[in-house]
């Protein structure tokens, strides 16, 4: 009998033990997502003209760079954000993005107001939009929390690479300079980008498959 009573006290603390340790590591696991940062564009620039820039970006699977003509001191590029539910987080579901446009930004609000503006669309209007599908279901088992728009912006200056990056709150940015290899003694600096030709994600392969059969 006393070894019974003992026993039970014993048991108890061993699930509230096994407890506490399963909501530690999941408290971490859910803050590893939610730092973790993924690469999913690059741009660089060069001046064509008094506040006009080609802009080259690289993006989806990095190996091929569009052109584009902006005009402004900064370079805006928006993104559209599925974020889920912090269970979903839990289970492995990052948050899902969509690049929407990149334009041109003056510095001076009068100049944005007055000057010349150019923005492009990055994405094919065609495809199935499933994010907005899955926002659009409200139940109560929806994994989904929010839909929502992010951008970040920069100045255009030659002589940089702009990395954007997609974090579970969404986009930052991040530069560094470029290796003139034709200066003397900077030697010969190669980036291999493993991104290049990676296949892409779950989602967008079944997004894909939709397209196709609609």
């Amino acid at each position: 009998m006393i070894r019974r009573t003992l026993l039970f006290p014993l048991t108890s603390l061993g699930l509230v033990a096994v407890l506490v340790l399963l909501l530690v590591g999941s408290n971490l696991y859910t803050f590893h997502r939610l730092t973790d940062e993924s690469p999913i564009a690059e741009l660089q620039f060069r001046k064509t003209g008094a506040q006009q820039y080609e802009a080259s970006i690289a993006y989806g699977d990095f190996c091929h760079a569009e052109k584009y003509l902006l005009h402004g001191g900064q370079w805006r590029l928006d993104a559209q954000f599925l974020k889920w539910h912090p269970w979903a987080n839990l289970l492995g579901f990052d948050s899902m993005y969509r690049i929407e446009r990149l334009g041109g930004r003056y510095p001076d609000v009068q100049d944005e107001n007055a000057r010349q503006h150019l923005s492009y669309q990055l994405y094919d209007e065609g495809s199935i939009d499933l994010p907005a599908i899955l926002h659009g279901y409200g139940g109560r088992f929806s994994p989904v929390d929010t839909l929502y728009g992010s951008s970040v912006y920069d100045d255009m200056q030659e002589g940089f690479l702009f990395r954007v990056y997609r974090a579970q709150s969404g986009l930052l940015v991040r530069k560094s300079a470029l290796v003139d290899v034709t200066s003397p003694g900077t030697g010969l600096t190669i980036e291999i980008n493993k991104a290049c030709g990676a296949q892409p994600g779950w989602f967008r392969r079944l997004q894909g498959v939709v397209a196709k059969i609609l």
